[in-house]
């Protein structure tokens, strides 16, 4: 080891930290200082060790590189200590000569500290750079001093040279770059201040930003930077709208189910565009005349604009006109105020209109502007579209529901009216007082309908005359003409109602119509309504009212059915006279016809008795003398008194039956079907008869008329039947709705269904009296005795096939 210089003294204390070595021209190590011999753990042993082995294989070959070159150099290497691990070391290497040839002085520091913060700070940039939020470091005036990679990716930023050391602050307009100016001052006083705010990228692109502004200290703890990191929330943000608009629709469609107000759906239709679209102008109007006159507006809408909307545009206004018109929506693109004929409006860059048309007709616009340059975008343009049908689909609803409100209230009117037409009729229909209905009918609409008078005017002759009056005109002069009458065909108030039978109803009535306008200046409504009885107009129910009073659908129906039931009051008093009268005159014809009849049947006994009588003696007066043809005449004349006898008694059993008065009672009819059976035995005598009964209903009616009705049908059954080998004789009954029906079929002689209308009539027959005996009254019989009870009768038949007859009895 060579004697040290002066320096060579000072890089070998123990004071100098750092480590020294020398090296041949290769690197085999000369000499080194007791820093190096500390940390490698070796002494240096002439130009028997490399230092070169220390170092990592990669860091070798430079090394051997830099050995090679023979300059100055400066390196950052890993060296191996004494127990193996690797430290970096920024080495120094100086060529020299030692002892006539080449040799090496190097120096190394450690820098492992350095290395650990150079790979901190990378993995800081890194993680920067790979962040899609923009972080930005700007100087104390906002100018631009960096931005993360990952940054200019979020804001469109191609080459960070196009906005190095411009002012941030300059990006920002409006309300929003006094926030961001507010935002950086606080963040020079050491405040950390976050926001929000939109702002398009650097190609155009709007989005939504998290902004955060916080300050950069130096060593000195001063305020020296400031940092700007901004996050894209445009897709939260979007987010947020969307769940805004859902809460909006939604609460839209709560209201709009619930409630008929229209003013208020169309302020929830406002708050659905805000809440969808943002900065939107909205406003809701209704057709007033000519005018279309706001009703809702947004609250960013200004005060002239309000007074202008407020106080209507004309139906003519070009895009109102149109929307009113095709009943479509209208979008307008570069919106003029002058020429759209709307004041004030000058601000709006486009505009829209949607038609609220219910039952064909547009009952309200709502529209929409904005004032951002360019037209409607197409998802505007669907928001308003879809808030639009959705507002009018409310209005729809808002309408059928006000409809059935005002014919829930008609309804109400009509029962109101019909209740107390029915108490003041109650006691008017079996002894008819006109005047007093007349009366009675006024004061009942007056009482729905007061502050007036009522009048019933009749023609008589060339005059309507006033026949009733209710309520006082508070005009002496009006009353003197109204009892002096008003000429027929120039009073029009009372001759259009006569001449078309329609009411007649007039909102706001002309005084100078019907009579001297002076008499009814203080005349403000009045209705007329012809009064028609049995087809004809009786009379004009007048009503008038001294206050304005729109007739509403309650006040007609009110009037309309009192109108109407004392038509039929009137009709029905008239048809109660005629009616008593007609059935007083039939009472009396049927008293004399029975009366008649049974004086004809019992006034008949006594020559048919003296004809039998006669007979009988003429018989035993010839004796043995009587040869076969007078015996033939003496016989044919004994059966044709025996048969007059019997038509005598049956027209006695349909008088009597006529005139008996019904008892009726429960009757189980299987009783009688079985009592008629066991009268009939006597006819069953050598016959075969299949009888076929099912159960048969219990029913109300007389029992003794009954079991004639069952007689009757069972022994014509019977009768009609006897020529069959084996008569089948059904009987069943079938409950319908009202009424229980009775059926009695045979398989007999039948009868051809063109005459079947005569069975039921009195001596009617379909057969000879030599094939089947009887004088046809049964049949008769049986008809009157069900019509008595409430029934009706029936018979189906064919002419060798049988016949079937049946009856009905109402359910009790």
């Amino acid at each position: 080891m060579p004697d040290p210089s002066a320096g060579d003294a000072i890089l070998s204390s123990a004071a100098f930290p750092h480590l020294a070595w020398t090296t041949g021209r290769h690197g085999h190590l000369l000499w080194s200082n007791h820093a190096w011999l500390t940390y490698t753990g070796a002494e240096a042993t002439q130009g028997t060790v490399s230092f070169v082995d220390l170092l990592q294989p990669e860091d070798q070959h430079l090394m051997a590189v830099q050995l090679a070159q023979r300059v100055p150099f400066e390196l950052e290497l890993r060296l191996s200590d004494k127990g193996g691990q690797l430290h970096w070391f920024r080495v120094h290497g100086q060529p020299s000569t030692l002892d006539g040839g080449p040799a090496w002085v190097f120096t190394g520091v450690n820098i492992d500290d350095l290395q650990q913060e150079r790979q901190r700070s990378a993995q800081l940039q890194s993680m920067m750079d790979a962040s899609s939020s923009c972080i930005k470091i700007l100087d104390l005036d906002s100018h631009l001093l960096s931005m993360n990679e990952g940054g200019m990716t979020t804001m469109e930023i191609d080459d960070f040279d196009v906005c190095r050391n411009l002012l941030w602050l300059d990006f920002w307009e409006g309300n929003t770059r006094t926030m961001v100016e507010d935002a950086l001052e606080r963040a020079r006083r050491g405040e950390h201040v976050s926001f929000e705010a939109s702002r398009t990228t650097f190609k155009g692109t709007p989005k939504w930003w998290h902004i955060s502004i916080s300050p950069l200290y130096d060593t000195e703890g001063r305020v020296h930077q400031l940092s700007a990191v901004s996050r894209d929330i445009t897709s939260t943000k979007a987010t947020q709208e969307a769940v805004a608009a859902l809460d909006a629709f939604v609460a839209f469609s709560e209201i709009s189910g619930a409630s008929t107000d229209v003013l208020l759906l169309a302020q929830h239709a406002r708050e659905v565009l805000q809440a969808t679209l943002g900065d939107v102008t909205v406003a809701y109007y209704t057709l007033e005349g000519d005018l279309w006159k706001c009703r809702v507006w947004s609250d960013n809408l200004a005060p002239e604009i309000v007074d202008v909307l407020t106080a209507g545009i004309p139906v003519t206004a070009p895009s109102y006109a149109q929307a009113t018109q095709t009943l479509q929506p209208v979008f307008v693109a570069g919106w003029n105020a002058e020429t759209q004929g709307v004041s004030r409006t000058e601000q709006y860059n486009a505009a829209a209109f949607y038609p609220c048309v219910v039952d064909g007709r547009a009952q309200g616009l709502l529209a929409m502007g904005i004032q951002k340059s360019g037209d409607l975008t197409e998802r505007e343009r669907a928001v308003f579209r879809s808030v639009g049908r959705s507002l009018t689909l409310a209005l729809e609803r808002a309408d059928v529901a006000q409809r059935i409100d005002d014919q829930r209230a008609e309804l109400e009117a009509r029962t109101r009216a019909l209740e107390g037409f029915a108490t003041l009729t109650r006691d008017l229909t079996l002894q008819p007082e006109r005047d007093a209905l007349f009366r009675r009918s006024m004061e009942l609409v007056l009482s729905l309908i007061p502050e007036g008078y009522a009048l019933y005017y009749q023609p008589h002759g060339e005059k309507w005359c006033a026949t009733a009056q209710v309520g006082h005109v508070r005009s002496a002069p009006l009353q003197a003409a109204i009892e002096g009458g008003f000429p027929v065909g120039q009073t029009p108030s009372l001759d259009i109602p006569c001449q078309t039978k329609e009411a007649l109803f007039q909102d706001e009535y002309d005084c100078t119509r019907d009579v001297e306008a002076s008499l009814v200046q203080h005349v403000r409504t009045v209705a007329s309504l012809p009064v028609v009885v049995g087809g004809h107009v009786h009379g004009i129910f007048s009503v008038a009212l001294f206050e304005p009073r729109p007739w509403s659908a309650a006040d007609r129906a009110v009037l309309t059915t009192t109108v109407h039931s004392l038509g039929l009051a009137l009709e029905s008093a008239q048809s109660v006279v005629h009616l008593a009268e007609e059935r007083r005159k039939l009472e009396a014809a049927n008293e004399e016809l029975e009366a008649f009849a049974y004086s004809v049947s019992h006034d008949l006994r006594t020559p048919v008795r003296h004809i039998v009588g006669f007979a009988t003696l003429l018989r035993k007066h010839l004796g043995t003398g009587l040869d076969d043809k007078a015996n033939r005449y003496l016989t044919v004349i004994d059966e044709g008194a025996g048969r007059m006898n019997t038509l005598i008694d049956a027209m006695l059993d349909l008088s009597r039956t006529s005139r008996l008065p019904l008892r009726v009672t429960p009757v189980d009819l299987e009783i009688l079907i079985d009592r008629v059976k066991l009268d009939l035995r006597p006819d069953l005598v050598g016959r075969e008869v299949c009888w076929k009964v099912s159960p048969l209903p219990l029913v109300m009616g007389d029992p003794d008329m009954l079991l004639q009705v069952m007689e009757n049908l069972l022994s014509n059954a019977l009768k009609y039947s006897r020529n069959q080998n084996v008569a089948t004789i059904e009987v069943w009954a079938e409950e319908r709705e009202w009424d229980w029906a009775v059926f009695i079929r045979d398989n007999g002689a039948g009868f051809d269904p063109r005459y079947g209308d005569k069975l039921f009539g009195v001596f009617q027959r379909l057969h000879r009296q030599d094939e089947f005996e009887g004088v046809g009254v049964g049949l008769a019989n049986v008809r009157r005795i069900i019509h008595r009870h409430g029934g009706e009768v029936s018979a189906v038949g064919l002419p060798g096939q049988g016949a079937t007859f049946g009856f009905t009895l109402p359910k009790p």
